[in-house]
């Protein structure tokens, strides 16, 4: 460990120890509150004055059911709409960097390839879902979603991530956690905004929303353009010897460019006094530079720039949601239809800097029916019951480049399942859940998973005591499956077992602060890698532990601090290497402070040492770095905002991933105007 991050560590733990003295003052507590967190809410039962009652914040996500985020045995966090325009977040990945336990990497410039890694699992173990629709690519060459940075924020009410296995509720893809970004929806007065944003690499952003309606009807709307000019992917300073040498001279010259534009429509209808019907409808369109690799006759690659060399990406998907109550609310069954379509289409002509082409289309589909039944038997104690139909398509036409053609016909594969939970609360004390999947794929057969959670709060000192434990599963894509260079018909789902446990305790009066940690352990199994002909079989073992913790400073007036850290030890156990692009250390902090109608905020991020590959598989290390990120705003009246960030002040040189850049010191500024 450095001697940056082990100061960094220390001043962590003095925080911690400086807050577990200290007791809040009347004067300097706030009258209201918001639930804001990226760590668990109030914890204590506090009697408080009509005017200062502080609302528990709701988490679906972890039990497919609306609980207090409070009575929660899982590991969650919560970013709200006033997070996320507080820290002037951009994307889903912007707003969700920085949570304990998470991690995200990326191929250079927006719009690149992003890796998510939640405990230190691969990608293909984190379900990403758009208010409960999957989103996660069934033709990709892993079960999981590559492009997080393309989610806009446009509308968002809220991100929930919930970390451990959750495949007993989710299925699929969510061994190692989800991550449900829920939009705005409901009744309204009739208004909107309009945003307007611009500044370094040549970039502008574009957004404008509606909405309005009662109870009776209502609609939410929201349009957003991103363009940036970018800046070189290609990161030739951090390339070792060996592929510094394969580099032509001007390398890292040419900039990759991104380009998207998405557009969200919600609707609502009371069809009766216990029937409601909610449509949702989502539209994103990218078109992104790409740098291209290169090979010799020694089948030695490297990366190489590409100003001809792009993807355009369409994703699309619908939902439709009715809910219906029986028995005085006692019994609620909601039917959730969705359907997503994710296109990519790459097209790359030779040119002066490559000569590297491609053409070819990979077009993946979802389509998922669930009917749930949320039933409360007593007070005590809440039964979900649900059956879930899936079918997947894949095609990819003949696509040809210079490694050769890759072509699936129209491709399915379908699955049914089951699954049900018990959620007990006994005297808001004691919270037990129970739960248990069953699930048949047309191509692999059947598999199970279970969970089991408990939260104790003890009632002198308010601490809540938690522990999970449970099994997950990610299935193989349609193209690992169906490729037919790469795939194997013949693969089982990767699956893991893990557990965790860990308290959160409230301190000082009203809970002036709030600090927790949780250990975690993930034991992976049926791991994907390749043969001697590079077909994809189930061969692989690995393990995950570490702890994640955080503090959060919310009882002094308009002061706000946030502190996380994660230790995360993850070891590929098959070739006794550790985990690539996992961060053994991480910690992340934000303060903001509001100044009559000024606010002002920064955050401070490190990330210790990488294990990585160069681009011929040979292990090299990336170093560890700091970043501070500056930011303020200003309320001119209550429809005009201006506001300003500095990114990378600086203008730190760091890799997230092996041989591609980051952006450096950077500037942005733009309004709001609401009406």
């Amino acid at each position: 460990m450095s001697k940056f991050s082990s100061f960094l560590l220390f001043f962590f733990l003095f925080l911690l120890s400086v807050t577990s003295s200290l007791r809040a003052d009347s004067s300097v507590l706030e009258s209201s509150g918001n639930t804001l967190a990226s760590s668990p809410v109030s914890l204590v039962p506090t009697s408080l004055p009509t005017d200062q009652v502080i609302l528990p914040e709701v988490v679906v996500t972890a039990n497919r059911l609306e609980i207090p985020l409070q009575d929660i045995t899982s590991s969650s966090s919560v970013i709200t709409a006033s997070d996320i325009e507080q820290k002037q977040a951009g994307t889903v990945q912007d707003a969700v960097q920085g949570l304990p336990g998470v991690d995200i990497t990326q191929e250079g410039n927006p719009g690149e390839i992003s890796s998510v890694f939640i405990r230190g699992m691969a990608s293909e173990f984190t379900l990403v879902l758009f208010d409960g629709i999957p989103l996660n690519d069934p033709v990709g060459t892993t079960s999981d979603f590559e492009f997080l940075d393309g989610l806009s924020l446009d509308g968002v009410k809220k991100i929930e991530v919930i970390r451990g296995p959750q495949s007993t509720l989710w299925g699929s893809s969510a061994a190692g956690g989800v991550i449900n970004i829920i939009p705005q929806s409901g009744p309204a007065p009739l208004g909107g905004s309009v945003l307007m944003e611009g500044g370094s690499h040549g970039t502008s952003r574009e957004v404008i929303s509606a909405k309005g309606g009662d109870n009776n009807g209502y609609f939410n709307f929201d349009a957003s353009h991103y363009n940036t000019a970018g800046f070189p992917a290609l990161d030739v300073k951090g390339l070792d010897a060996s592929d510094a040498t394969l580099e032509s001279a001007g390398a890292g010259t040419v900039y990759n460019d991104d380009n998207k534009s998405t557009a969200s429509l919600r609707l609502g209808s009371n069809l009766a006094l216990n029937l409601k019907e909610k449509i949702l409808l989502n539209y994103s369109e990218s078109n992104t530079s790409l740098d291209s690799y290169d090979s010799n006759s020694y089948y030695q690659y490297w990366l190489q720039d590409n100003p001809n060399y792009f993807v355009l990406q369409k994703q699309f998907f619908v939902n439709s949601l009715t809910d219906w109550k029986l028995m005085d609310g006692s019994w609620d069954q909601q039917l959730n239809i969705s359907f997503s379509d994710d296109n990519q289409i790459y097209t790359g002509t030779a040119n002066p800097y490559s000569t590297y082409t491609e053409n070819g289309t990979y077009d993946g589909q979802t389509a998922q029916i669930n009917w749930q039944n949320n039933i409360r038997l007593i007070k005590e104690e809440k039964l979900i019951l649900g059956i879930q139909g899936q079918k997947q398509w894949a095609y990819v036409n003949d696509t040809t480049s210079n490694y050769g053609t890759d072509s699936i016909p129209v491709t399915t594969a379908q699955t049914g399942s089951g699954f049900a939970e018990s959620l007990t609360s006994i005297d808001d004390q004691l919270f037990i859940n129970l739960g248990g999947r069953w699930e048949d794929q047309s191509q692999y057969g059947a598999n199970t998973t279970y969970q089991a959670g408990l939260a104790y709060f003890l009632p002198i000192f308010g601490t809540k005591l938690k522990a999970n434990y449970g099994t997950g599963f990610s299935a193989p894509s349609l193209w690992q499956l169906y490729d037919p260079k790469y795939g194997n018909s013949s693969l089982q789902p990767e699956t893991t077992t893990g557990y965790d446990f860990g308290f959160e305790q409230p301190i000082g009066s009203k809970n002036f602060s709030n600090i927790g940690a949780s250990y975690f352990e993930n034991d992976l199994t049926n791991l994907f890698g390749y043969n001697s002909l590079f077909q994809t079989i189930n061969i692989k073992k690995a393990r995950t532990y570490g702890v994640e913790s955080f503090m959060e400073l919310k009882g002094i007036k308009n002061l706000n601090l946030k502190v996380s850290y994660t230790y995360d030890n993850g070891r590929d156990l098959t070739d006794d290497i550790p985990l690539a692009r996992r961060p053994q250390n991480k910690a992340s902090g934000d303060i903001d402070y509001k100044w009559s109608y000024a606010s002002f905020g920064t955050s401070l991020v490190y990330t210790g040492s990488v294990s990585d590959e160069d681009f011929n598989g040979n292990p090299v290390t990336l170093p560890d770095y700091f970043l501070v990120n500056l930011r303020a705003s200003y309320q001119v009246n209550t429809q005009v905002k201006l506001f300003a960030r500095v990114d990378n002040l600086f203008n730190q040189w760091y890799e997230e991933v092996y041989g591609y850049s980051t952006s450096g010191l950077s500037a942005y500024m733009g309004t709001k105007i609401s009406f």
